[in-house]
């Protein structure tokens, strides 16, 4: 049978457009894609010197962005402090310490962003909320709703902010100062950007305590004015029955003027005077320095069985002076909330008996010849425990710590980070 040759069959593909079109669409993204991981893992992992170099740059355009606006006369020592620390980093950027001068330009492109913002009221306002505990309250300027405060929120020039009685709350305003204000208190905001004169709160009831940085600031009440000088930490406290104002001096000086009378009293360091609604200021009394928990330590824990009396001890009561001592289940000391509430104790201890399980916190003022009480000791807390047959578990292992860059307004630094839950972190026995 002969073999019949074939020849060579061609068949036509034929391929749509579309799908052509999609898979071209495919490899274009993902290049795409592949290019954009590649410069975002460049942009996050750059040397040491294109990390400073790019910190460099940044604070440098914020400096020029800073320059433009309409700053009062008093900021202008915040904007030099600023330009000196971006002058260090660039000195140690020449250095080659790149380590040392990224923080350094961070820090100042900080404050120059903060002092341009600020100049821009409608937008950030006058201030912020900086901590908030329990309920704190805001009125806008203008209205009649009570609105509650949240952290970071701003605040405005004619803002009220009032606290209940578990309420306390931390107002850091632009010029650097900073109000850290008492439960049961109220109070109007008279902060004004565009003017030279010092920031003015209002103070209608409660008690507020004040940390002036690079500028002054002014506390007034029915009864007096208070001027605080800078670099200053004044209390100014109201009461609400008599418009009573005793304003102390801890650290700094104040000026406190009648508003009868016209008569002024400027106390220094450790001092305190109180302005009577009549126009009367009394003499200047000396403030003793507060007492320092010693027993037992913090976050101590007992057994309410096996140990049913504690002693609380302190060192640095005034001599022939008594030491007030408070004992509450709430960090804000509410007067509810109480369990012991001695004012005049001539010891310095004093034993409790233990009648419920919990979470206690306790703390101490001095009070010397006259009638001016130290500010509060640090805060220290107790545990109690109804079991018998379990000990209290002894946490051996440290909480991590983590703290932020610190920013610096002014001669102010503000140092912010995250610990565990209900872990307490204390500087020179100070809570912070």
């Amino acid at each position: 049978m002969a073999k019949v040759a074939r020849g060579l069959e061609l068949d036509w593909v034929v391929i749509r457009v579309q799908p052509l079109r999609k898979v071209l669409a495919v490899v274009i993204i993902g290049l795409v894609a592949a290019v954009l991981v590649f410069l975002a893992y460049k942009s996050l992992n750059l040397s040491p010197e294109a990390r400073a170099r790019r910190a460099i740059e940044r604070a440098d355009a914020a400096l020029a962005h800073a320059e433009t606006q309409p700053l009062p006369s008093h900021w202008k020592d915040e904007l030099e402090q600023a330009r000196d620390q971006l002058n260090m980093a660039r000195s140690e950027y020449a250095e080659q310490n790149w380590e040392d001068a990224e923080p350094l330009a961070d820090s100042a492109r900080k404050q120059f962003e903060a002092l341009a913002g600020a100049g821009d009221q409608e937008l950030v306002g006058v201030g912020r909320f900086f901590s908030l505990e329990g309920r704190v309250q805001l009125q806008r300027a203008g209205q009649t709703e009570w609105e509650t405060a949240h952290q970071n929120i701003p605040v405005f020039n004619g803002d009220f902010v009032r606290t209940g009685r578990d309420g306390n709350a931390e107002i850091l305003f632009a010029d650097g100062s900073l109000y850290r204000i008492s439960p049961n208190s109220l109070l109007e905001i008279h902060h004004e950007m565009s003017r030279e004169s010092p920031g003015t709160i209002k103070m209608v009831a409660g008690r507020i305590n004040v940390y002036t940085s690079g500028a002054p600031s002014t506390v007034t009440t029915d009864s007096a004015a208070t001027e605080i000088d800078r670099d200053s930490r004044v209390a100014v406290d109201v009461a609400a029955d008599d418009q009573k104002t005793t304003v102390a001096a801890f650290q700094g000086s104040a000026r406190v003027r009648s508003n009868r009378g016209g008569r002024e009293v400027v106390i220094g360091e450790r001092e305190a005077v109180a302005a009577m609604a009549s126009g009367t200021i009394t003499e200047k009394q000396k403030i003793p320095a507060p007492p320092y928990p010693v027993e037992p330590r913090n976050n101590a824990g007992f057994d309410l069985v096996e140990n049913p009396m504690i002693a609380l001890a302190w060192r640095g009561r005034p001599r022939n002076g008594t030491v007030h001592l408070q004992v509450s289940r709430s960090k804000s000391f509410d007067s509810t909330q109480l369990e012991v509430d001695a004012p005049r104790l001539a010891k310095d201890e004093a034993r409790l008996r233990l009648v419920a399980p919990g979470t206690y916190f306790w703390r101490v003022a001095a009070l010397g010849d006259g009638t001016a009480y130290s500010e509060w000791s640090a805060l220290r807390r107790f545990r109690v425990s109804s079991t018998s047959s379990e000990h209290l578990l002894e946490d051996s292992i440290p909480p991590e710590l983590i703290v932020n860059q610190p920013q610096q307004l002014g001669r102010m630094f503000i140092f912010e980070g995250a610990t565990e839950i209900s872990a307490t972190v204390t500087i020179n026995g100070e809570k912070v």
